[in-house]
């Protein structure tokens, strides 16, 4: 049966995980930059409080991504996942090469000179 981790942020500022009861999970949350900590709480690991947002994020992700890839089961919020963060995309979609070669075409008929029509058809042939 898999085990279950979740990591979240705590009012205090810090980042933990817990249900990192096995040395394996223990030893990649350690890997991805959270301190263990055994106490009477059990064992759980977490973030200091210092560590910046966008530092505390990476490191949540990183540790998800390994963990994911071990075959435990993550829960990891919005907020700590930059996987779910997607890339600004461009306004055609996949229709952006077409566009680029549209304007290409018309780089082409309206060339002046030699000169121009070379750039023009070196960027359209450049690798």
């Amino acid at each position: 049966m898999p085990t279950s981790i979740t990591i979240t942020s705590e009012f205090s500022g810090s980042v933990v995980a817990k249900g990192a009861t096995d040395d394996l999970s223990a030893q990649l949350l350690r890997h991805a930059g959270f301190k263990q900590i055994d106490d009477w709480h059990g064992r759980r690991h977490r973030l200091p409080t210092t560590t910046p947002l966008a530092e505390q994020v990476a490191i949540a992700t990183h540790a998800a991504e390994m963990l994911r890839a071990a075959r435990y089961d993550v829960a990891l919020p919005p907020s700590l996942d930059t996987a779910g963060m997607s890339p600004p995309v461009h306004a055609l979609g996949p229709y952006a090469a077409g566009a680029e070669l549209l304007s290409i075409t018309d780089q082409i008929r309206a060339a002046e000179d030699e000169a121009s029509l070379r750039r023009t058809v070196d960027h359209l042939l450049h690798p």
